[in-house]
């Protein structure tokens, strides 16, 4: 009810209204009512407009007359209560809401104040129009002007702007400081949907963000105004953003977070749960972006995709990332990864995964931990500090083209190691291509050698090369292996191993004896199960090349029968161990010529302590290279070398070798200390026989000074 005053001076009239009825009030008496504008008036009482009209009047009035109760001085009744309505609880960043505020009972003022319980969440203007201002729930409330005592409210829900498919679907824009909420997938089929900095857009736990072949996603916010793609719940997870096979250099994903993504799997694998998912031929440039949450990896990206990650974090996600080994090489080293279920970049998704195209991989702060089998079939190279952890008997392989080139530092050095902290974990590098980029320096292999490379179990080493290959190792460390450190067949050229060190291994290396010349007498091996070089894989194996054997702080252990059909020189210090019933055979071109000194002498010993544990040499050629000076032979005389027992001895020239002995001493044979055989040719200074006797064939040419 609404009280209008007569424009009389000092009257004491009022127009009273109830709906579209007005009533002239004078003193308490009804002088007029009316249907439509009110007449004003100041003479006789009358009643007019008929029975319903008055009717109407005297019920609110009690009746027409002097008896009428409202008298003079009437007032408006108190407010006893303030309710607030509007037309929806919710209301979309962007847009307005107005309220309405009615003070009961009828009659009572109605004017009211408005206000916010958190400004931050909206706004309300005088005439109760709501603004929002970020997403949340905020109380609105209406107090009586007339008694402040008196007032009402509402609860209003900020919510983001629906962001559907047809908004989408041909790119388009979405504006920046706004809020977006996504309750069903979109998809970006053609043209380029850019989001401006300071876009929010929220997702469904259903919904995602695809982007297709031909379509293209720019996202570029500020560092003060990034971009936020996140779930509507905090507690779920959305599905994330695909780049499915987009390749254009429009993609750009810059100063945003990427949150609460890897709710659900792009496909069955397991790499597929990513909150930033990119597949197939796609191109995306990520920068100062952070990836956070996700129920997977924070991004996964696949053999062709062609990506980089620079200046960005990934944090609080089950796994930092999974990529094809194609595609680590967009990864730099400027990204924070850190506080993730596992700080990892997974690498290779299934056992033919391969380096594809000539990369680098950066060092990322956390391990590559490399899944499963993967090959190197191009150029490959990591920089100082790179880790990489293989899970059990997987193994790195080059081939085809590919190389592998690791160089470190000695602050920065790059491991090669295993998921799980256990000698023989992994299987190992393989290397199957010649190239002089293969280059292992200042590189720690850890833990490998837990299946073999080929048929038989002696195969299995941290480092294998097979066939024709070639690598240079230098000031790096082989420890923890289950068998071998490395293995080095007769194509396996190791020219320039140096300076490396070996440390509790099962056994340190095997190398062909064509390629021990490449070992260097810088190398150091300390507490191995085995603590020799083995020498040999076959009884057919053979020093084919000019070399010399350096002196190292280990024996060089002769495994089986060996040739020498090469000029082969042993240095001073150096030892040799031979396995039971095992002889060196010199012949066809070949010369041994081991020249030791008084402080470095040469050892040719058993593997075991014990007399006529090993065959012995055999000399089958004329050479001036056939010369043992300063060395020690003990052990020899296992087996005899012709057919009867005579024929039982350490040394052994034939018909068509010759020797030159000089300060040697000979011991714990099992037969004579030498066999000179018909035409053989045999010079002696100095030699210690031990009491065996020498055996010599008329013919053979023998010096006045020998035994």
């Amino acid at each position: 009810m609404v009280f209008l005053r007569s424009g009389e001076a000092g009257a004491a009239v009022r127009w009273r209204v109830f709906g579209a009825f007005f009533v002239l009030v004078h003193e308490g008496n009804l002088i007029q009512a009316n249907y439509g504008d009110p007449m004003p008036t100041t003479h006789a009482a009358s009643c007019r407009k008929g029975a319903t009209i008055l009717a109407a009047a005297l019920f609110a009035l009690g009746g027409c007359g002097p008896t009428d109760p409202v008298g003079p001085g009437v007032t408006d009744p108190d407010p006893q209560s303030v309710s607030v309505s509007a037309p929806s609880s919710e209301v979309e960043e962007g847009a307005t809401l107005q309220l309405t505020a009615s003070v009961a009972p009828f009659g009572a003022p109605q004017g009211v104040t408005w206000g916010t319980d958190d400004i931050t969440v909206a706004l309300v203007s005088a005439a109760g129009l709501v603004t929002p201002v970020s997403l949340g729930e905020v109380t609105i409330t209406a107090t009586s002007t007339a008694d402040p005592t008196r007032s009402g409210s509402i609860d209003i829900t900020v919510t983001c702007r629906n962001l559907t498919q047809a908004m989408v679907a041909d790119g388009g824009t979405v504006p920046g400081d706004v809020c977006y909420q996504a309750l069903s997938p979109l998809s970006v089929n053609t043209g380029t949907l850019v989001v401006e900095a300071g876009a929010n857009i929220s997702f469904g736990t259903s919904s995602s963000l695809n982007i297709a072949s031909a379509g293209r996603l720019t996202a570029v916010g500020t560092i003060d105004n990034p971009i936020t793609f996140t779930s509507l719940d905090p507690a779920e997870k959305w599905r994330g953003i695909h780049f499915d096979g987009s390749a254009s250099l429009d993609n750009q994903l810059e100063h945003a977070v990427l949150e609460n993504g890897g709710g659900s799997g792009w496909s069955g694998a397991e790499y597929a749960t990513a909150g930033l998912y990119m597949s197939g031929a796609s191109r995306v440039d990520v920068s100062s972006v952070e990836i956070t949450g996700s129920g997977g990896t924070g991004f996964t990206a696949s053999a062709d995709t062609e990506f980089t990650l620079a200046a960005s974090t990934l944090a609080g996600n089950a796994v930092a990332g999974w990529a094809h080994p194609n595609a680590v090489r967009g990864i730099g080293s400027d990204n924070v990864i850190d506080g993730n279920d596992e700080d990892v970049i997974r690498v290779a998704f299934g056992n033919n995964d391969a380096v594809q195209t000539s990369q680098s991989w950066a060092a990322a702060g956390v391990p590559y931990q490399v899944w499963t089998r993967m090959f190197v079939r191009a150029p490959l190279s990591l920089d100082p500090g790179v880790v990489l952890r293989f899970r059990a008997d997987v193994s790195m392989i080059v081939m085809d083209g590919g190389t592998l080139n690791a160089v470190g530092t000695a602050g920065a050095p790059i491991l090669f190691s295993s998921t799980e902290d256990l000698p023989g974990y992994w299987k190992g590098v393989q290397i199957e291509t010649v190239s002089a980029d293969n280059v292992f320096d200042h590189v720690i292999f850890e833990n490998g050698g837990s299946e073999a490379f080929t048929g038989g179990n002696e195969s299995r080493a941290m480092v294998f090369m097979s066939g024709n290959s070639k690598v240079t190792i230098t000031n790096s460390t082989f420890r923890g292996s289950g068998y071998y450190g490395l293995w080095v067949p007769s194509g396996g050229d190791i020219t320039g191993f140096s300076d490396n060190h070996f440390e509790d291994n099962e056994r340190t290396m095997i190398v062909h004896p064509n390629r021990v010349g490449g070992i260097a007498a810088s190398n150091t091996f300390v507490d191995n199960a085995e603590q020799a070089v083995r020498v040999t894989f076959g009884n057919n194996d053979a020093v084919i090349q000019a070399q010399t054997w350096e002196a190292l702080d280990v024996p060089y252990l002769v495994a089986v029968r060996t040739f020498v059909r090469a000029p082969l020189t042993i240095a001073p210090g150096t030892a040799l161990l031979f396995a039971q019933n095992v002889s060196l055979i010199v012949t066809t071109d070949g010369s041994l010529n081991a020249e030791g000194t008084v402080e470095l002498p040469i050892t040719f010993s058993g593997r075991e302590a014990l007399s006529a544990y090993w065959k012995g040499i055999e000399f089958g050629t004329v050479s001036a290279g056939n010369a043992l000076t300063n060395v020690l032979l003990e052990h020899a005389g296992s087996e005899q070398w012709f057919g009867g027992v005579q024929s039982v001895s350490t040394l052994y020239v034939t018909a068509n070798g010759s020797l030159d002995l000089s300060d040697v001493t000979i011991r714990e044979t099992g037969g004579y200390a030498l066999i000179l055989g018909s035409g053989g040719m045999l010079t002696c200074s100095n030699v210690d026989d031990g009491g065996f006797q020498y055996l010599s064939s008329p013919s053979g040419a023998v010096s006045a000074t020998c035994p």
